[in-house]
């Protein structure tokens, strides 16, 4: 036993041995590599100061021509060292950077503090780069997580505190950030955000321009004011801890009422394009707005500047305020390609995160679209336009007018409630909730129910959403995303992404897409969207009026020609504050799209929507149709007045066929004599005219019936006069046709006392 233990005894030694050996080999590694990470990192590199400026953090976005837009030419975002408010250079070191004024670029207490975080957390969790290191990052290095890119990054920072003084490297870093809103530099950021010079700001606003550089959007004070206030609380906190302010200037800042003035002078109509174009490649690219400065991308763009002005110059105009806290936007994007070509808001707004309540325009996207496409409806289908209940879902018609029996092409045309929520029942909600998701929106499960067909959802929708169904029927119901991006370029000019133009889903039949475009293009003739009326080519149209209290919230139109398809839009940011229930989307959004589309087809007409081989216009029979609802084709004889012509996919045709006019007839004729009283029954054709005509050897013919479009049982008695042999009585159904002339048909004679 003794020996036993004697051998354990020896094992753990020579164990304890080992590790501490190991331990030591591995510390002096350590250290080699620590000294020989200062080595090289303090070798001096060889730096381009003048690739440090603050208009070189700008993104590189160029226009429809592969010129610069002009925003992101722009030069005016510089600050000097000397109007930035000390307070504000303190805010951003407090929080980015404490050891700033005592390290030479690379702060090694803060790395090792940042390793020891991660081994704990097992993961990347913090990281050390101090501000001279994002700047060397930003001008000359790409995004990528490795230890090699830090090493260059040590080595640059160290190398540009040797040649840039340390207020000269804050000056520059202040310059170039991006706050978010579309403003780079804190010198447009305060004008933005606070309505002020940089030299003007007070310790809490600068605390909230600190706040904002980690997340630009999460921190935005103009849209998320609480999280952006929260925010600066933390920044006033280290500064307070740091020393960098008294506790009264904490407890002034902390109980200071700060006004977001979210100053919209501020705005270049460019800059609300390049954005939403920003916005959108990095979601292409799956990185941030850093790292598209960082690495250099080149985004190309489908931005026309003519059009750009055009639009610009037609809301501008004050015609269309007849509110003054109405915000305005607008999209114009090219059916080809998808391309947003011109873009325009008198507000700020992510074209493709701003979420409204769509209303009516997504009438034809989930109910009506779906419908004909499963064969359920075509635009002569025969709804009914009268208060229903669904089951506990009463919507009511706009102004509480209904029309009764109606076509769906009318209903759509005047876009009535009751037969939309009526349609997507009959089809089934889930089959309108699978086309919008189709489409490219965002929906949610609470969703799934009949107020859908109202556009009423959860979460609200986007215009780029909106804009890219519409673009969908455009497109012959193949699905494309309204997009900003053409293509991108690297640093080197390698097309890493390029908008895949002529691809897409289908989402609807060619058929389906015409049958919808059709009956959209009779809402632009004489529905709800008439002030369309006057444009000398087709144009499809479909509008929408979001209520909100005593007022509206939204007030929509969306058109398409085989060229364009634009969204126009007003309304208020919140629905507790609506705008006018004078502005509806029939009225000044629609307006606003006449005019845009004039302007723009100056001297260039859109040809017509060309028509699928599957679809064809048919003569219905009228009568049938306004009297029973019956779709019947109608006989080839048939005069124009008695004629609907409609549109039908070829799997939904007619299946009946009228022949009143083939050969007029008079069904049922029968005559009987008592005495000398006579009486002569027959079922007439509403679509035929009647005479019987009474005959005498010895009188002039007397027509004693004339019956027009009468339908059922008709009746006639007549006295006969002399001898009754003497008379007869002729029944003539007959019609007058296209030219004025009587088309007769079987001429039955009566003989009476023959």
């Amino acid at each position: 036993m003794r020996a036993n233990k004697n051998s354990k005894t020896t094992f753990a030694k020579k164990f304890v041995g080992g590790v501490a050996v190991a331990l030591a080999v591995a510390l002096f590694f350590a250290l080699m590599t620590a000294a020989g990470f200062v080595i090289y990192i303090n070798t001096d590199a060889d730096i381009d100061v003048n690739a440090i400026s603050p208009e070189n953090s700008l993104p590189k976005v160029y226009d429809a021509n592969g010129n610069l837009t002009s925003y992101c030419a722009a030069e005016e975002i510089r600050t000097d060292g000397e109007n930035i408010p000390e307070n504000l250079k303190k805010a951003f070191v407090a929080l980015e950077d404490k050891r700033f004024f005592d390290h030479h670029g690379v702060d090694y207490i803060r790395i090792a503090g940042a390793f020891v975080a991660n081994v704990r957390s097992g993961r990347r969790a913090q990281g050390g780069s101090t501000i001279t290191q994002q700047i060397v990052k930003n001008a000359f290095l790409s995004n990528e997580k490795s230890f090699s890119r830090k090493l260059k990054e040590a080595r640059l920072a160290v190398s540009l505190e040797r040649r840039m003084t340390k207020d000269k490297i804050l000056e520059t870093y202040l310059n170039m950030l991006y706050f978010g809103s579309g403003e780079y530099g804190v010198k447009n950021a305060s004008r933005r955000f606070f309505a002020k010079e940089v030299k003007d700001l007070s310790l809490a606003e600068c605390a909230i321009l600190a706040g904002i550089v980690k997340s630009p959007t999460k921190y935005n004070p103009i849209n998320n004011p609480e999280n952006s206030i929260e925010r600066a609380k933390l920044v006033l906190s280290l500064m307070k801890e740091q020393g960098m302010i008294t506790d009264n200037e904490y407890n002034a800042a902390i109980n200071e009422n700060v006004v977001i003035a979210d100053d919209k002078s501020a705005l270049d109509f460019d800059r609300t394009y390049v954005v939403n174009a920003l916005s959108e490649a990095c979601d292409i690219l799956k990185t941030d707005e850093k790292g598209l400065r960082a690495q250099g991308y080149k985004l190309y763009t489908y931005l026309d500047v003519q059009r750009q002005n055009a639009l610009k110059g037609i809301i501008d105009d004050n015609a269309y305020y007849i509110d003054e806290n109405a915000l305005f936007a607008a999209l114009d994007c090219d059916v080809k390609t998808g391309g947003v070509r011109a873009l325009f808001s008198n507000f700020a707004v992510d074209f493709g995160e701003f979420r409204r309540q769509a209303g009516s325009v997504l009438k034809p996207l989930v109910c009506y679209a779906p419908a004909f496409e499963a064969g359920a409806l075509a635009p002569a289908s025969v709804l009914d336009d009268a208060p229903t209940d669904f089951n506990g879902y009463s919507p009511e018609n706009y102004g509480g007018k209904y029309y009764g029996k109606i076509s769906a092409r009318d209903a759509i045309a005047y876009s009535l409630n009751i037969p939309a929520v009526a349609t997507l029942r009959q089809i089934g909600v889930q089959n309108g909730y699978r086309a919008l998701a189709d489409m490219g929106f965002r929906l949610s499960e609470n969703d799934d129910n009949l107020s859908l067909a109202l556009g009423s959802t959860a979460d609200g929708v986007s215009f780029i959403e909106i804009l890219s169904g519409y673009l969908t029927l455009a497109c012959g119901g193949t699905h494309r995303r309204a997009t900003f991006i053409k293509y991108i370029e690297d640093r080197n000019g390698n097309i890493v992404y390029k908008n895949f133009e002529n691809g897409g889903k289908r989402v609807f039949s060619e058929e389906t897409a015409y049958l919808m475009t059709n009956s959209l293009i009779s809402a632009a003739k004489y529905g709800t969207a008439k002030k369309l009326s006057s444009l000398n080519f087709e144009v499809a149209s479909k509008t929408g009026t979001v209520a909100a209290g005593n007022g509206n919230a939204d007030a929509y139109n969306v058109s398409y020609t085989t060229r364009d398809c634009v969204l126009f839009w007003q309304g208020s940011e919140r629905y507790d504050c609506p705008i006018s229930s004078k502005i509806t989307g029939g009225g000044l959004p629609t307006l606003a799209c006449k005019d845009y589309l004039t302007e723009v087809n100056l001297g260039f007409t859109p040809e017509n929507f060309s028509v699928p081989k599957g679809i064809s216009e048919i003569n219905i029979d009228k009568i049938s149709y306004e009297k029973d609802g019956k779709i019947i084709a109608a006989s080839d004889s048939a005069p124009e007045r008695y004629v609907v012509k409609e549109i039908f996919p070829y799997f939904n045709m007619p299946e009946e066929k009228d022949s009143s006019f083939d050969y007029p007839t008079a069904k049922g004729l029968e005559a009987s004599v008592d005495g000398n009283k006579v009486t002569i029954t027959f079922t007439a054709d509403p679509h035929l005219n009647y005479k019987v005509v009474k005959r005498s050897l010895f009188t002039d013919d007397k027509v004693i019936l004339n019956a027009e479009n009468e339908a059922g049982e008709l009746t006639v008695t007549d006295t006969a006069d002399g001898i009754l042999g003497y008379n007869r009585y002729v029944v003539v159904p007959y019609y007058i046709d296209d030219l004025g002339r009587e088309t007769i048909g079987e001429i039955y004679t009566v003989p009476v006392g023959w």
